[in-house]
């Protein structure tokens, strides 16, 4: 057994097809057929059924799927860690709808200047992408997750509201205003969790999708809303409060999937970035 057969072994078992899996790897139809046998010969089971549409694996071939993948994935890995880290490097990076402000730009030209060669195209969330701008709470066990810095959530309002003589805010205070409703939001069901518990309903006078769009509205006067903290930089036309009776953050980061090998000196900058948001907001 060795990678090659793995490889050809995961062909097969995405394209369901010996045909399919032999165009796919750029070789001959008997060679896969070939490398398979020895691969089943070698493990001692079977790995797929032939029939006349192409192959089903086996239990057994299920079972080995996701371990050929990580060991294919881990040599990629560790062939890219002494690769020429000034060769071009092209990623598809997709943001979360909920994620905007100043943060996220200043991490993609951090990316950017620091490793030569690299070019990003920016995609939509559903898209499929090497890397993803999201929140914790929006990956899974497939995920490896980066976190690069935690927001605590605030409520925004215009700088002449009659809430800014306070230096806090209870959530029974914010009962019935006009609020500017954002969706999707990474903490809507906590949002909605808590009102419902507190018995506390917003006006909702507009939906919105993006944070920068919640705070041009609030800026205009329509109502407050609930806004990561770290979304206001640099905006004189808002101010903001805490909750005092309730916690309510996000964790925001870069993720992949556990199938996506990326090269070292990539994730090595995203580390470091990290770092520097530590320092920078400490």
């Amino acid at each position: 057994m060795d990678i090659r057969s793995l490889r050809y072994f995961i062909a097969v078992f995405e394209e369901r097809s010996l045909s399919g899996a032999a165009k796919r790897c750029f070789v001959a139809q008997p060679s896969i057929s070939a490398t398979l046998a020895q691969l089943e010969d070698d493990l001692g089971t079977q790995l797929f059924v032939r029939h006349s549409k192409g192959v089903t694996a086996t239990d057994s071939g299920a079972q080995l799927y996701p371990h050929a993948c990580k060991m294919v994935n881990d040599l990629n890995t560790m062939r890219s860690m002494f690769s020429d880290s000034s060769a071009p490097l092209e990623l598809s990076i997709s943001l979360a709808p909920f994620l905007s402000g100043a943060l996220v730009s200043q991490v993609l030209k951090t990316l950017l200047d620091e490793i030569p060669g690299l070019t990003f195209n920016l995609v939509d969330e559903s898209e499929k992408a090497d890397l993803r701008f999201t929140c914790n709470s929006y990956t899974s066990e497939g995920d490896v997750f980066y976190p690069l810095w935690e927001d605590n959530y605030v409520i925004a309002m215009t700088t002449n509201h009659w809430l800014t003589e306070f230096p806090s805010l209870s959530i029974k205070q914010i009962d019935r205003l006009a609020f500017i409703s954002r969706k999707p939001c990474d903490i809507q069901e906590s949002w909605n969790y808590l009102m419902q518990k507190q018995g506390v309903t917003m006006d909702v006078r507009a939906q919105v999708k993006t944070e920068e769009y919640a705070l041009d509205l609030v800026a205009a006067g329509l109502g407050i809303s609930l806004i990561p903290e770290h979304s206001l930089r640099d905006r004189s036309d808002v101010t903001i409060r805490p909750i005092n009776d309730v916690t309510l953050k996000r964790v925001v980061g870069l993720a992949h999937s556990k199938q996506t090998s990326l090269p070292a000196h990539l994730i090595n900058t995203i580390l470091a970035v990290k770092q520097q948001l530590l320092s920078h907001h400490s």
